[in-house]
């Protein structure tokens, strides 16, 4: 019998979407960008001549014919992953998951997550980009990064950075555009928004002083981490998170327009299970992400401009609950 498979890097798109519940997840796990993980799902779509997805302003949700034919492909990978296992004869990598936000994830953590399997390649990452705090107390996953610290039942905290704000926008934007000295001239500006950021845009304007101000045009997006793209090719204005910006500011592909910044309450956090908390990939996990957090912490400081100021700070407490 003539096997057919279709567009293979589009039905592991597929499948993993489908197991992440989002294309985000999928392109943290594939390494590409939501774009490039949409685009394959329709082509297979179109290949199929069947939505296996519905989009919705949440995300994206299988049909019933996506499910069925994502438990098949699901199946069918975990197979192929075993008999490669066997035929190798390799002992398998002690694993260590985590999870994480996913703009975290993709504008912080995965382009350092290489200096971390240099140190312990014995260790096999894998990384769940998840907009809920998911799977500690059922072993799913072994840490995460998050927001807190929190009340958690059981569950340890180590702060890592605070999660402070402000505009940033292409450099182009200011040649070409609209002046942006104070902020009420962003009125003139296309504002980019994440759907899913606390704080955002009316956090950052009534602090500034600018909450009456009538915002002329919008983006709005489902992460951060798209809104810093979309004010990289000069879209818009962002209000993009310290650390997660930094390497854009420096590398000139970012700019920070208005000085001003908001805090949160809340910081990120190292989170695991408090009887986990000495298991020594944990441990080895914690003191590179403490280091990587140093470096970042030291090229922020000197890439933004000295007169930055926090103006507010606003509160993004989170339920004491899983």
């Amino acid at each position: 019998m003539r096997r057919r498979f279709p567009l293979l890097n589009a039905l592991r798109a597929f499948e993993a979407a489908s197991r992440h519940g989002s294309l985000s997840g999928a392109a943290t796990e594939l390494s590409v960008t939501t774009g490039a993980v949409s685009r394959q799902i329709s082509r297979l779509e179109s290949y199929l001549d069947q939505t296996l997805f519905l989009r919705n302003p949440r995300g994206v949700e299988l049909t019933e014919k996506g499910q069925g034919y994502a438990a098949a492909l699901t199946d069918a990978f975990d197979s192929i992953d075993a008999a490669t296992e066997d035929l190798q004869g390799r002992a398998e990598p002690t694993g260590l998951s985590v999870f994480s936000f996913t703009t975290l994830a993709m504008e912080w953590l995965l382009p350092k997550l290489e200096s971390f399997r240099d140190l312990h390649p014995g260790i096999d990452v894998k990384l769940v980009a998840s907009s809920e705090p998911i799977g500690l107390y059922d072993g799913q996953v072994d840490v995460g990064l998050w927001i807190g610290p929190a009340h958690w039942p059981g569950i340890h905290f180590d702060e890592l950075f605070s999660a402070d704000h402000f505009p940033v926008c292409s450099p182009a934007l200011l040649e070409n555009g609209p002046p942006l000295r104070k902020a009420s001239d962003l009125r003139h500006h296309t504002l980019l928004y994440s759907t899913a950021r606390i704080p955002n845009w009316p956090d950052w304007l009534n602090a500034a002083g600018a909450g009456d101000v009538e915002i002329a045009r919008e983006m709005r997006f489902e992460n951060s981490s798209n809104a810093y793209r979309a004010a990289r090719d000069g879209l818009g204005v962002a209000l993009g998170q310290r650390l997660f910006v930094a390497e854009d500011i420096a590398a000139g592909r970012l700019v920070v327009p208005l000085p001003q910044s908001i805090l949160s309450q809340q910081s990120y956090c190292l989170v695991c299970l408090d009887s986990r908390r000495t298991d020594w990939k944990i441990e080895a996990f914690r003191d590179w992400i403490a280091n990587r957090v140093g470096e970042s912490e030291a090229l922020s400081k000197s890439v933004l401009p000295a007169g930055m100021q926090v103006i507010g700070v606003v509160d993004n407490s989170e339920p004491a609950n899983r």
